[in-house]
């Protein structure tokens, strides 16, 4: 852990809660505002009407109409300041939270898991304690989306460039980066809300009859209004205003429909439409050096105007057309036709810019992934920018380590493999990092090849398909055995690289975890090393980990083969690991003490 980085988050969350406490107290002044504005109306309009002044009632009612909503517009204005500060806070916690390795209760990024991937299974890609939320600042529900996706697919060496070098520039942007963040803060959206708006954004206009609904919106209600005042103020027939009322009542009947759908579809949306407005916002006032930070920005100007206003432009239409669950929505759209206004400018704004609003969803989603890789390496900058290379089947690293392993427990590693067809058996006994060493190669790769720093003094790599088959297990529901299920694992593998089509693709590093471990010793030794001779001719390399010392002998018969393990030692019967890879096959083995610890009897 960098004390520095620390020690910075510490001092933010101070300073933020400082000023959370001064907008805390400003929001309650107003609110007791409000109380005794609302009250001191009531007293002085009562107290008026028994003076039957009514000039002076009407005065009164005109200042309250005027200044209630601009103090309610001012309440929450503040309180939109005190959420955001809030968030800042929390934000900052949270940096605290993965420096000292407590994920517990961030988002986990479950649903984003595929058993059947070549590797998040088991590198601990998305769950509990996993790498999705060690990285995770996403706030929206395509953010969240692409950062998934970036850590599932490696990116073209081109393309991890050009995330590299955004990142470093965004790296040292705290102030903002926190502050995008927070703005996301305000959605409370999930998938079904965002693709229900986009959805309804790509959708034909409502009113095909604009010209005639624009017309009965320029007459209806001033006929309407000038009926009702001339009806109160004059001797006129109340069917007058009685026979606008029903052609009104027509009008929106003819409407009803379109209006309730729209309604619908699109009331959820407005925190995130208030959130992306707000991101979009802040990036329009950002100044990037990088291209592709530039052209991302660039994304949010329309002909001239900015996107962040068009954006507001239709959060106010929606949050108007979610007025209609008010009465007093109803009253005055019978006489103001609001159903017909609110849709025409609806259809206006899909008419113009319905072709734009998914691509500023997309590339607020790119910052939010940046910008989370990004919070990653801010907090860790004792972690390395890896090299990536055009040639394949390389991979190089000195001090690797595990970036979910507590930096105070981790043990590092050198280790360096190239050329096509290499296979490196690791032997090993009982608990003595096997395991952990082959998901810290890939998860590194997975770290090198999305455009993040790595947990590595040096590392250097090819872009590289990881393909891990570690944690096969039975399925009481599908009747399939572990053995099995590593079987169908295995064959996943060999039709990945002996598709016709694999030449065209990447080169793929495999990690074989205890290989063939569901079945008796001489089918598994025959069986893995069948495996081995097998891999040793496809365009692949990587590790296959094992207790059958007899695969060691290989190196002597391929050329491709090489022998590496991890070992432990025994003192007064207690087994101490170093946890470090040694070149050879392992020669030290502790099953049988660690069963006698157990207290499983075991004969000498």
């Amino acid at each position: 852990m960098n004390k520095q980085t620390y020690s910075t988050y510490e001092e933010r969350i101070q300073e933020f809660k400082v000023k959370a406490k001064e907008y805390a107290e400003k929001h309650s002044k107003l609110s007791w505002m409000r109380i005794l504005l609302f009250i001191l109306f009531l007293i002085t309009v009562v107290y008026f009407a028994n003076a039957q002044s009514g000039s002076a009632v009407l005065l009164v009612s005109l200042i309250f109409i005027i200044a209630f909503p601009l103090l309610v517009r001012h309440h929450n204005q503040l309180k939109t300041k005190r959420f955001h500060i809030d968030s800042l806070v929390e934000i900052n916690e949270e940096e605290i939270a993965r420096l000292n390795g407590k994920l517990k209760g961030m988002e986990t990024g479950e649903k984003f898991l595929h058993l059947q991937h070549p590797y998040t299974g088991d590198l601990d890609v998305f769950g509990e304690h996993s790498l999705y939320q060690l990285i995770n600042r996403t706030s929206t529900y395509k953010g969240k989306a692409l950062l998934a996706s970036w850590l599932m697919h490696p990116a073209s060496r081109e393309e991890v460039l050009s995330r590299q070098q955004a990142v470093q520039e965004m790296k040292e942007k705290l102030d903002w980066r926190q502050d995008f963040q927070a703005h996301g803060r305000v959605a409370k959206e999930n998938e079904e809300d965002t693709d229900a708006l986009l959805c309804w954004v790509e959708e034909p206009i409502a009113l095909e009859k604009r010209s005639l609904y624009k017309l009965a919106m320029m007459i209806m209600p001033l006929i309407t209004l000038a009926g009702i005042i001339m009806y109160f103020t004059s001797d006129i027939s109340g069917y007058w205003p009685i026979a606008a009322i029903f052609m009104n009542g027509f009008i929106l009947w003819s409407t009803a429909e379109k209006a309730s759908l729209t309604h619908k579809k699109t009331f959820s949306s407005i925190s995130a439409l208030q959130a992306y407005r707000a991101m979009i916002q802040s990036v329009e006032e950002m100044d990037f050096q990088h291209k592709r930070l530039q052209n991302l920005k660039a994304n949010f100007l329309h002909e001239g105007v900015q996107a962040s206003k068009e954006i507001s432009k239709l959060e106010y239409i929606l949050d108007n057309f979610n007025s209609r669950g008010n009465i007093f929505y109803h009253i005055f759209n019978i006489v103001f036709l609001l159903d017909v206004y609110w849709l025409l400018r609806a259809d206006k704004w899909k008419s113009s810019l319905r072709g734009d609003i998914s691509h500023w969803f997309d590339s607020i989603s790119e910052l939010e992934t940046l910008n989370s890789i990004a919070g990653f390496s801010f907090s860790h900058p004792e972690y390395v920018i890896p090299d990536i290379v055009d040639e394949g089947y390389v991979f190089e690293a000195d001090g690797l380590g595990h970036c979910l392993i507590d930096a105070k427990k981790r043990v590092n590693n050198d280790f360096s493999m190239q050329d096509k067809g290499k296979v490196c058996i690791i032997t090993g006994s009982n608990m003595s990092g096997k395991s952990t060493f082959l998901r810290t190669v890939g998860i590194n790769i997975v770290l090198a090849l999305m455009g993040a720093p790595v947990c590595a003094k040096k590392l250097k790599t090819s872009v590289i398909q990881v393909f891990t088959s570690m944690r096969t297990q039975d399925s009481l529901e599908e009747s399939v055995s572990s053995f099995y299920a590593e079987l169908k694992r295995l064959k996943q593998l060999l039709q990945m690289l002996e598709d016709p089509q694999q030449s065209l693709q990447i080169p793929v590093m495999y990690m074989l975890d205890e290989i063939l471990k569901g079945t008796n010793s001489q089918d598994r030794h025959n069986g893995a090393a069948s495996l081995i001779k097998q891999l040793s001719k496809l365009p692949a390399f990587g590790f296959v980990s094992t207790h059958d010392l007899e695969l060691g002998k290989m190196e002597k018969e391929l050329s491709s083969v090489i022998n590496y393990s991890f070992t432990s030692t025994i003192e007064q019967d207690e087994i101490y690991f170093d946890y470090k890879i040694h070149e050879g096959v392992c020669k030290s083995f502790n099953a049988s003490k660690l069963m006698a610890k157990m207290g499983i009897a075991i004969e000498e």
